[in-house]
């Protein structure tokens, strides 16, 4: 009788720890939210799964990887629609980029905001127009946006192809950022990538200029290791 009461006691004593849900939960794999988020993105075909360990995805046509925070957060997959042509639309009109020709990956790691981009247009298009209408984009969206130097362009003599950048400090809801575009072109592909990280003085934006370069590098040079 002793064993039974000692037995009751420690039974009724261990379960408020179950009731509380002090055991974690199970996390899902990484290859099951990659698989959700190419799903979530309407993108099955257009980008696969990466067998790494990770949450990665590839595009498959560029080539261009993407690795996602371990659960996914903070992150997605988009496919940017093909613009509707206007309504009498003469023949001679430029083509539109076909779906899944326009892409990105949408990431934010420790208040850092990466966003890649992989475009192959039908009408071509060039480094410098890439880097203006980023530059036109930024200034338009921060009018007090202000320069900051660095190399504008690098050369491919590190075996990566050409790559253009432009940089800016700006403020956004009362916080100092800084906030770069870099581009460079693969075969058919426009790659480029957008970074803004929070710059509160100028040591941090150095760091978040550093840490860009070798982001971008290390996405280039993925996609011509695989290729």
């Amino acid at each position: 009788m002793r064993r039974l009461l000692l037995s009751l006691a420690f039974a009724l004593c261990a379960a408020p720890a179950f009731a509380q849900g002090t055991e974690e939960e199970p996390q899902a794999a990484p290859g099951s939210i990659a698989i959700g988020m190419i799903e979530e993105a309407n993108a099955i075909g257009i980008f696969d799964i990466v067998h790494n360990g990770q949450v990665s995805v590839r595009h498959l046509r560029s080539g261009l990887r993407c690795d996602f925070n371990r659960n996914g957060d903070g992150g997605r997959i988009i496919i940017f629609a093909p613009p509707a042509p206007p309504v009498n639309t003469p023949p001679t009109a430029e083509p539109a980029i076909p779906r899944g020709d326009d892409v990105a990956c949408d990431m934010v790691e420790s208040g850092v905001q990466l966003r890649y981009f992989a475009t192959r247009y039908p009408f071509g298009s060039t480094l410098e127009e890439q880097i203006a209408a980023v530059e036109t984009a930024i200034r338009r969206r921060n009018p007090n946006a202000a320069p900051y130097p660095g190399a504008t362009t690098r050369a491919p003599e590190d075996g990566l192809p050409l790559r253009r950048s432009t940089r800016f400090i700006v403020t956004h809801d009362g916080a100092r950022q800084f906030t770069r575009a870099s581009v460079a072109r693969i075969g058919d592909w426009i790659i480029k990538l957008r970074y803004t990280a929070p710059a509160p003085d100028d040591a941090a934006a150095a760091a978040a200029d550093a840490h860009a370069d070798l982001a971008f590098d290390a996405a280039l040079r993925d996609i011509i290791d695989q290729r």
